[in-house]
């Protein structure tokens, strides 16, 4: 297991599988941070050609990133790798997410947490533990875990890990009912059933507990108005009794 950092930060991730609400959540907490006046940084809104270092934006209290990134190996995986007419092996998708993770931690989420500050990131390592070795069956998990970008992050693992809970189902409905044409696999309710199952493992849980992670489940399958008010409230525990 690789050696898990101290830090003085707090480091928050969500995660689950697609159509969940990860979205409604996050969205949520930026509320949340805005009523509260925190001086927030969104990665949503960085609109350079390289992605941001610590230097450049270090008077933030939150700092919301999410992967893949949209510069460099982020935007290769969202425009190029992630085709689906010439598509590229899951092998090299796992080693570019792996490489676009390692490049935003080393240049902005290891100095926000060692400078003390609170990051809250749609998606991470867990993701790509859980998705990947599904849409590659020549990728073990062992494979995955053990790319240096996998590995870095989990000598910086979050504090808290929230699941979005929801059924496949449900998941399905909801994904079907977006306007993006380019759902693919994602639209299958034979592969998010997949997903709903491995979210639920045990070897996940015990592997970020064994990182000192704190993991939640955040029921999702109700109404957006319970999503955030449920969002809002654990948000606020968890930074307010840090």
């Amino acid at each position: 297991m690789p050696e898990i950092k101290e830090r003085n930060g707090f480091f928050i991730m969500v995660d689950g599988i697609a159509g969940s609400g990860k979205s409604t959540v996050l969205r949520a907490v930026q509320t949340w941070a805005s009523e509260q006046n925190h001086r927030v940084f969104k990665l949503h809104d960085w609109n350079e050609v390289e992605p941001p270092r610590f230097e450049q934006l270090p008077d933030a209290d939150l700092y919301f990133t999410y992967e893949p990134t949209r510069s460099w190996i982020g935007r290769a995986i969202r425009y190029e790798l992630s085709q689906t007419d010439k598509p590229y092996s899951g092998r090299s998708l796992a080693h570019a997410f792996a490489l676009d993770r390692e490049i935003m931690y080393r240049r902005l989420i290891i100095p926000a947490l060692e400078a003390g500050k609170t990051v809250i990131q749609d998606r991470g390592v867990c993701t790509s533990l859980v998705y990947q070795p599904l849409m590659d069956a020549s990728l073990s998990l062992e494979e995955v875990q053990s790319l240096p970008g996998n590995q870095l992050a989990l000598q910086y693992p979050p504090d808290h890990l929230i699941f979005t809970k929801i059924s496949a189902q449900e998941a399905c409905k909801r994904i079907d009912c977006r306007e993006d044409d380019s759902k693919g696999v994602f639209a299958q309710l034979s592969f998010l059933e997949k997903l709903e199952l491995r979210f639920q493992e045990p070897w996940l849980k015990e592997l970020f507990e064994t990182h000192r992670t704190t993991l939640h489940e955040l029921d999702t399958s109700g109404s957006i108005h319970d999503s955030i008010t449920r969002t809002q409230t654990l948000i606020n525990d968890l930074l307010n009794t840090r």
